[in-house]
């Protein structure tokens, strides 16, 4: 079924290009392609073949829509671009490769490959891609409604319906001469009669010999039409077609125009005369088919040569590549791609001319005249083979002004003529804690360079035309404030108050335990844990700092062979070394704390005492319950956690863990305390207490081996002495 026409196809398939898809209309796909004419059509057809993008050379020849196929690319292009390009849209292609990089609409643009540039969109050639589309299906026609104007031809089926004194129904096929024969009547020429007036001939001519009775006359199956398609088609040829069919269904039959083919003029021949032409543009932008001519038997439908064509980009609604009709001029191409967007800039319109026998040239032309004024010199024809571009207005906007800082409603500005500060910011405007005395207006000098200019509005709403100063686009206006943000600490664990608290400037540590009621029963002061922001980028600091100097030795180290040693020595070092960089990255991926040692205790013993700090906006206390246990880790043969005992000292919580391991280095033993502090002398590690960490660092590994380096050593001075041995015998 031909898509709109109820028509039955009875001619042969069409044919499909080495790719797989129809010779005439390329649709997108991800994979390169190239489509071929059909074989009869080939020596006929010239440059009806597509061109793959892919297969386009960068520099244009001298006439590019005369080009070869076989043209070959110097930077291959893929993706959507890899659909093909016919004769025409290739020749557009090469001027637009150039003019068309600063007219594409975000997202327009293809992806380009890594550190290629970005390459605009091809134009195609409009219209063609209606006829894209494969016929699905051909079934028979016979229940399609008829309109009254039908017209009546051999092998059309007449039902004709009587009842009252008479039933009957009778089915009548209209003869190759036109009749049908009705009992009593006898026959009747209905040949070329439209439906309406058949119906009315059947009931007169019944009326002569019958009374009193009803008469209905309904169409039954129709009949079909041999038409001939031909010219610039996808497939030419006759093909056999419902009663019904137009014109375009009959080129939909054929596939479609080629992209050579005309889709302004296409013609219909009736007994070697032209009875009309179709302009498929009316049809396809205003739906117009009043020239959509109903076909008979025998009829011609020929599709010339395409005319001339010129196309536009830019900012219109639909780029393409459009063919001419008549004188056409800008404006009509404008027209035909759907008018222009809003951000388009008519000032300057630029059109690329391909002139005979001579390099192209670009022409600049005003084209808001024409539409402001109706000026026709801005408005000129368009040639064939114009390539017409309209840009983009300026993005930016000017005539504004930006405010910000303490006023209650910041933003964007109109700049208004003449406008002064004080019109701009009025007292209303501005918040309670601004100040206007300090009102700052940044602007841009004409050597780019920022100029700050200061305002006091107080005196400029007094009338001071000195203070209120004459706005310019794009100044910047800042309304100052001696307002600071609330300085918060958070206090957390046991407090009797936990949360929270805003803190006055140069407020201390106790004065805020104060407000927090102290601490619980629970509290162990001990373990509390103080944190600052402002030490934690110390902290972060520091930290990249030591592991940049870890990997330094670490690579120092790995690099350096380990004197005396053996292959699965050194093999088993690198081990080591690759370990201690995993763990090293570890440490790098730590988050800072920020911790600071503060020995806490009740507010009225902290105050006064070194450790009573003045809080900062940041900071954070949190207090926890008594610990139960001593953390052991390190150097040992079991990293856990043991029990606390009153009066045990580190070599019992040592011992517990299994003991110290090969690698354990006891001279560097030493106690991190639960407030964060650390003490390594032999008489503090005899006192531990719940909440400390007792730490064993491994010692470094000997760089000399002595053994080995004993056996390399005779072996070398043995060797030697074999040598003069051997030596003396010769000599």
């Amino acid at each position: 079924m031909l898509p709109g026409s109820g028509t039955q196809y009875q001619g042969a398939p069409r044919q499909l290009g080495p790719s797989g898809v129809s010779p005439c209309h390329a649709r997108p796909t991800w994979q390169q392609q190239t489509v071929s004419v059909p074989v009869p059509r080939q020596s006929q057809a010239g440059g009806g073949a597509g061109v793959p993008v892919s297969q386009v050379s960068a520099t244009p020849p001298g006439d590019a829509r005369g080009a070869s196929p076989t043209t070959q690319l110097s930077q291959p292009i893929a993706g959507r671009e890899a659909e093909e390009l016919s004769r025409i849209e290739t020749g557009f292609y090469f001027d637009s490769l150039q003019s068309l990089a600063g007219l594409q609409r975000p997202g327009s643009a293809q992806r380009p490959a890594a550190g290629e540039p970005a390459r605009p969109e091809p134009l195609r050639q409009y219209g063609y891609t209606t006829f894209a589309a494969d016929v699905s299906t051909f079934a028979p026609v016979d229940d399609i409604p008829v309109g009254p104007d039908y017209v009546l031809g051999p092998g059309d089926d007449l039902t004709i319906n009587v009842w009252g004194p008479v039933d009957a129904t009778v089915v009548r096929t209209v003869d190759r001469n036109g009749r049908i024969v009705l009992p009593k009547v006898g026959d009747l020429r209905v040949w070329g009669l439209t439906f309406s007036q058949a119906d009315r001939l059947i009931r007169e001519q019944l009326a002569r010999y019958f009374r009193g009775f009803q008469t209905s006359v309904t169409m039954g199956r129709l009949r079909t039409l041999r038409v001939h398609v031909v010219g610039e088609v996808c497939q030419p040829g006759v093909y056999t077609l419902s009663s019904l069919a137009t014109l375009t269904n009959a080129l939909f039959s054929a596939g479609g125009p080629t992209k050579l083919g005309s889709l302004r003029e296409v013609r219909l021949l009736r007994n070697g005369h032209q009875v009309g032409t179709l302009d498929l543009y009316d049809f396809l932008q205003r739906g117009d088919r009043t020239r959509d001519f109903r076909l008979e038997s025998g009829d011609t439908v020929f599709v010339p040569t395409v005319g001339e064509v010129a196309a536009i980009a830019g900012e219109v609604k639909r780029p393409a590549i459009y063919e001419l009709r008549g004188q056409a001029r800008v404006s009509d191409l404008v027209a035909l791609a759907g008018g222009i967007t809003p951000s388009s800039y008519l000032k300057r319109v630029q059109i690329v001319r391909a002139q005979p026998n001579a390099e192209r040239v670009t022409v600049d032309v005003d084209l808001s005249q024409y539409y402001l004024k109706g000026d026709r010199t801005s408005n000129p024809p368009v040639n064939g083979g114009d390539l017409v571009l309209i840009y983009r207005s300026d993005p930016r906007i000017y005539n504004t002004i930006k405010v910000e800082g303490a006023v209650k409603y910041p933003g964007t500005y109109e700049l208004k003529p003449m406008m002064r500060i004080a019109q701009l910011l009025p007292a209303d405007k501005l918040l309670p804690e601004a100040q206007p005395e300090r009102v700052e207006i940044a602007r841009r000098r004409p050597d780019l360079a920022v100029e700050i200019i200061p305002v006091n509005l107080k005196k400029a709403w007094g009338g001071d035309q000195d203070q209120d100063v004459l706005l310019r686009p794009l100044d910047e206006v800042a309304v100052r404030t001696e307002l600071k943000a609330a300085r918060l600490v958070t206090l957390s664990g046991q407090l009797v108050r936990p949360g929270r608290y805003v803190i006055a400037e140069g407020e201390r540590l106790s004065s805020l335990l104060d407000r927090a009621g102290g601490f619980t029963e629970r509290a162990y002061l001990r373990s509390a844990v103080f944190t600052r922001q402002a030490l934690q980028k110390v902290e972060k600091e520091r930290l990249d700092e030591f592991v940049r100097v870890q990997e330094q030795r670490m690579f120092a180290a790995a690099s350096t062979t380990v004197v005396g040693a053996e292959k699965e020595e050194v093999a088993s070092q690198q081990q080591a070394l690759q370990v201690q960089r995993e763990a090293l990255r570890a440490l790098a991926a730590k988050v800072a704390v920020g911790r600071m040692v503060v020995r806490l205790d009740t507010p009225e013993k902290l105050r006064g005492s070194p450790d009573d700090i003045i809080l900062v906006d940041g900071d954070s206390l949190e207090v926890a319950e008594p610990p139960a246990s001593v953390y052991v880790l390190g150097a040992v043969r079991t990293s856990t956690s043991v029990l606390w005992v009153q009066g045990a000292s580190a070599e019992y919580y040592v011992n517990r863990v299994g003991g110290l391991t090969k690698e354990a280095d006891k001279k560097e033993l030493h106690i991190v305390k639960a407030d964060g502090s650390a003490l390594s002398s032999f008489t503090n590690l005899r006192d531990v207490e719940p909440g400390d960490t007792i730490v064993v660092p491994p010692k470094q590994e000997e760089k000399i081996r002595v053994l080995p380096t004993i056996r390399d050593v005779v072996q070398t001075v043995g060797a030697a002495l074999l040598s003069f041995a051997a030596l003396a015998v010769l000599f």
